[in-house]
């Protein structure tokens, strides 16, 4: 549902002339979602609309009344928390628009940046759009791609490649 909400906030903002200054604004407010005190402030009742307003606000020096209203909109409506996924709509659909699309390469470990461009060079050549990965490490062996935009997921793994070779050894025999 949020990410609903998200994407018409977002699609508001792309119809704008100042959209880019918007996406500037609003990325730079993003990262202070990561703390838990921050949220914990913007989600609380303890604290009044205005004051949180005061708080979002006192992250920049000068911004126009438009961007002032947004912020303050997303305030009277209690939707602050969806910053970061507007932030996140807005860079999905500027890279639409581009023809750049992210992935991800799922991994036990760090791969090298040379890998990760290597990767990113043939599946540019193979969905012939411009696509840029991000390496994200997790705890399961093998390695998975996904690219959520375009559909499509590889993943490989040393136990699935032992399956299907026990299975082949065993339709021989």
């Amino acid at each position: 549902m949020e990410n609903l909400i998200a994407k018409k906030y977002a699609k508001a903002i792309l119809e704008r002339k100042d959209s880019k200054e918007f996406y500037k604004l609003l990325s730079q407010l993003s990262p202070a979602f990561t703390l838990p005190k921050f949220k914990m402030i913007l989600e609380s009742n303890e604290y009044k609309k205005d004051q949180k307003l005061k708080i979002l606000m006192s992250f920049f020096q000068n911004v126009k009344p438009s961007f002032e209203h947004f912020i303050r909109l997303l305030t009277q409506n209690s939707r602050l928390t969806l910053i970061p996924k507007i932030v996140e709509e807005l860079r999905k659909q500027e890279a639409l628009k581009a023809q750049i699309y992210t992935g991800i390469v799922y991994s036990e470990q760090a791969l090298e940046q040379t890998k990760i461009n290597d990767l990113e060079k043939k599946l540019s050549e193979k969905f012939k759009v411009s696509i840029k990965l991000e390496n994200q490490i997790t705890k399961t062996q093998g390695i998975k791609i996904s690219l959520e935009e375009l559909g499509y997921e590889i993943s490989f793994s040393i136990q699935g490649l032992q399956t299907k070779m026990s299975d082949y050894i065993l339709k021989t025999l």
